[in-house]
């Protein structure tokens, strides 16, 4: 009987670490973080990682992880990465896009990528610069739009734009037809 619970226990332990050498000698453009075998489909987010990481790309992790985890998982920061601009302790969303911005060359390029090629203002992906391309929006207004995404999240609709402060029906009126998710 002790010599079948050695076996098994020693069979368990290869495949272990089998399993953790695949994972470690991945090598591909999207990172899976390994979850336990318990964690269904519903507790996991996939998100998209862009800008100053090692390896961009599409990530899994676990529902409840957080931007910094999404960054290691792209195989960490570049040297010249601004973590100071993001909220590494914001809690992850299936299907959002975090963007770490880099070098002010880098971030110049990646503010153009914040305008759809229909000319509207991605207010998900915008910097502060992108979004004063926005009918009524200044500075000021763009600086509430990027503190309120930090703070909450991505947003979800156009609509709740109004839930930063200083945007009534009439601002967002003028700017909803100019912005787009």
């Amino acid at each position: 009987m002790l010599r079948r619970s050695l076996l098994i226990l020693m069979v368990m332990a290869l495949v272990a670490m089998g399993v953790t050498a695949y994972m470690l000698a991945k090598d591909d453009d999207t990172a899976t973080i390994p979850l336990d075998a318990g964690t269904a489909a519903e507790e996991r987010v996939t998100v998209y990682v862009t800008g100053a990481v090692r390896r961009p790309g599409v990530v899994t992790l676990a529902a409840a992880g957080r931007i910094e985890q999404a960054v290691e998982a792209c195989g960490g920061a570049t040297p010249d990465a601004d973590l100071a601009k993001i909220n590494l302790a914001m809690p992850l969303k299936d299907g959002q896009h975090i963007i770490v911005p880099g070098a002010p060359e880098e971030e110049e390029a990646a503010a153009t990528t914040t305008m759809k090629p229909d000319g509207l203002v991605h207010i998900n992906a915008a910097d502060e610069k992108a979004l004063e391309a926005l009918p009524g929006i200044g500075p000021v207004m763009a600086k509430r739009i990027v503190e309120y995404r930090q703070q909450n999240g991505p947003f979800s609709s156009l609509e709740e734009l109004k839930k930063v402060r200083g945007i009534g029906e009439a601002k967002f009126a003028r700017l909803k037809d100019k912005a787009a998710l």
